[in-house]
C-alpha cells in the first residue's frame, strides 16, 4: 500500500511538473493580425537577411538596407545614382579588405588545425560580390524613394546635426589617408539636402575607432575612441573634420595610479581565494545641448570566467562643456549610483529622449539633474523574471522584446513582445510572426503602431501595426 501510494505521490508530482513546463512554453500574448499598408519602396526589394534601419530628421525620413544584385534588379537602381563612382578605387578596394579578412581568418583556422575551413576561407575571399547598401527616403506621404546605392558587405551608416543638414552617409571602406597624421575613418559621403544628392568628403573623419559619435551642432561633433594610451574624448569644431582628444582616464580617474597598485597587490594576496582578478573601465556619452555633454564611467572588479559578473566598485560623472580654441571643461562627480551601459548600436541627437535598458529594468535620462531615472521593469513571462533583449521608445508607446528561463527551456530562453501605453506601469504581451519579426523597423513616427517591412510581389511595402 505505502509504494503504491508514493507511486502515486511520485506520478501526480511528475505530472504536475510536466503540467508546469508545458504552460510556461505557451506563448503569451495575441497576434498583431490588424493591419494597414503605410508606404512602399519605389525601387528593388530589400534582402530577407538585411538589417534596415529608419532614421528621422524633422519630416524626411532614411530608411537604408542591403541587397544582393540579380539581374531583376538592374532596371530598378538605375533610377538613382549608384554612388561607387564617388569614392575613389571603391571594387578594388573592396575586394582588397575581403581578401584581408579572409587571409586573417584563415591563419586562425590553420593555428586550430581547420586546414578545409581555411580553404574556404580563401576562396571566399577571392570569389566577388554585389552587396548593395540602398538609401531610400520619403517624406511622410507613404512613398519611399530610391535616392542611391553603394557596394559594400557591412552596410552604411547615416550620421548627422540636429536637424539633418550636413548628413553624412558612412561607408564600410577604410579611407586612404590623405595626409600621414590623419586617424582611420571609413569613406563617408556628404549630402545637405536630406539625402537628395551626396558629394564625396576625403576630409571628413567619422567611424573606425570612434564609438557614439553626435553632432551638438554643424559643426561641433563628440566621439569616444578606444586609443592605445586608453579611452579619449574626441571633439571636432570643424565638422569632423579635425578631432581634439582628451584622456580621459587622467580627468575622471586622476587616483587611478595609486588605486590600481593597490588593487594589483590585493589581487595578488586573494589569488588562491577568487583566481586571477583584474580591473576595467566601462564608459558612455551622451549630448545634452549646443554646447555640453555628460559621460559616466565605471570600474569594476573582473574575475576569471564563469564565477561571477563584474562587480562594479564605483562609478564616476563626468560633465563637459566645449567652446571653439579652447580644452573642453570638465566637471567631475565621484560616486554617483550605478547607471547603465550604453547601447553601442545607438545614434543619437542632441534634443531627443534617451533611454537605456539594463537587465529588466527602463531607465530614462533626466537631462536637466543629468541622473538616469528608473522608469519601468519588466514584466514577468509566466511566472519566470524577464530580461530586455531590444527596446522602442515612442511618444505614446513603448515595446520591448523580452528573454526569459524557463523549466523546458534549457540553455534557450523564451522570447516575448510587450507594449505599454502608460510608461511601463501596466505591459500588454502580443505576438509576432516570424515575416513581421524579420522585417520589424520599430514605432512609426506617432509612437501609436509598429512598422514592419514585408515583400509582395517584388515590392517592398511598410506594413503598420496598430498597438491597441
Amino acid at each position: 500500500m505505502t509504494i503504491r501510494l508514493l507511486a502515486g505521490g511520485l506520478a501526480i508530482a511528475v505530472a504536475a511538473v510536466l503540467a508546469r513546463g508545458i504552460y510556461q512554453i505557451i506563448p503569451m500574448g495575441e497576434p498583431l493580425s490588424r493591419s494597414e499598408i503605410v508606404g512602399e519602396l519605389n525601387g528593388p526589394a530589400l534582402a530577407s537577411y538585411s538589417r534596415v534601419a529608419i532614421q528621422r530628421f524633422g519630416e524626411r525620413q532614411l530608411l537604408t538596407g542591403q541587397l544582393l544584385v540579380t539581374g531583376k534588379d538592374v532596371d530598378g537602381l538605375a533610377q538613382a545614382p549608384v554612388l561607387d563612382t564617388q569614392v575613389p578605387a571603391l571594387k578594388e578596394r573592396l575586394q582588397r579588405q575581403r581578401m584581408q579578412l579572409a587571409q586573417a581568418g584563415a591563419i586562425t583556422a590553420l593555428a586550430h588545425g581547420y586546414d578545409d575551413l581555411a580553404l574556404a576561407m580563401l576562396q571566399t575571399g577571392r570569389s566577388t560580390t554585389d552587396a548593395r547598401n540602398l538609401i531610400y527616403g520619403g517624406r511622410g506621404t507613404g512613398v519611399f524613394e530610391l535616392l542611391g546605392s553603394i557596394s559594400g558587405d557591412t552596410g552604411v551608416t547615416l550620421i548627422g546635426a540636429p536637424d539633418g543638414q550636413p548628413l553624412y552617409l558612412v561607408t564600410s571602406t577604410l579611407r586612404t589617408p590623405a595626409e600621414g597624421d590623419q586617424p582611420a575613418a571609413w569613406d563617408s559621403l556628404r549630402s545637405d539636402d536630406l539625402g537628395v544628392t551626396w558629394t564625396y568628403d576625403p576630409d571628413v573623419t567619422l567611424g573606425v575607432p570612434q564609438q557614439h559619435t553626435a553632432f551638438l551642432t554643424r559643426d561641433l561633433a563628440i566621439a569616444l575612441e578606444r586609443h592605445d594610451d586608453g579611452v579619449r574624448l574626441l571633439h571636432s569644431c570643424d565638422g569632423a573634420r579635425r578631432w581634439a582628444a582628451t584622456r580621459l582616464k587622467e580627468q575622471v580617474w586622476p587616483d587611478s595610479a595609486a588605486f590600481e597598485r593597490k588593487f594589483a597587490e590585493r589581487a595578488e594576496r586573494d589569488r588562491s581565494t577568487y583566481g586571477e582578478e583584474q580591473l576595467g573601465y566601462g564608459w558612455s556619452l551622451y549630448p545634452l545641448d549646443d554646447r555640453r555633454a555628460v559621460g559616466w564611467s565605471w570600474r569594476t572588479r573582473v574575475r576569471p570566467q564563469g564565477q561571477e559578473d563584474p562587480e562594479v566598485i564605483e562609478t564616476r560623472r563626468f560633465e563637459v562643456q566645449f567652446q571653439e580654441g579652447a580644452s573642453p571643461a570638465f566637471r567631475i562627480t565621484p560616486d554617483v549610483p550605478r547607471v547603465p551601459a550604453q547601447d553601442p548600436q545607438a545614434l543619437l541627437t542632441r534634443d531627443q529622449r534617451v533611454f537605456e535598458t539594463e537587465g529588466g529594468a527602463i531607465f530614462e535620462l533626466d537631462k536637466v539633474d543629468m541622473a538616469w531615472l528608473e522608469r519601468s521593469t519588466s514584466p514577468d513571462v509566466r511566472g519566470a523574471r524577464s530580461r530586455i533583449g531590444q527596446a522602442w521608445f515612442g511618444r505614446n508607446a513603448w515595446v520591448i522584446r523580452t528573454y526569459a528561463h524557463h523549466l523546458f527551456g534549457g540553455s534557450e530562453s523564451t522570447k516575448t513582445y510587450f507594449y505599454t501605453r502608460d510608461q511601463g506601469r501596466t505591459w500588454v504581451p502580443f505576438q509576432l510572426s516570424h515575416e513581421q519579426e524579420r522585417g520589424l523597423l520599430g514605432l512609426d513616427q506617432t509612437g501609436d503602431g509598429l512598422l514592419s517591412l514585408v515583400e509582395r510581389g517584388g515590392k517592398t511595402i511598410i506594413q503598420r501595426y496598430p498597438l491597441d
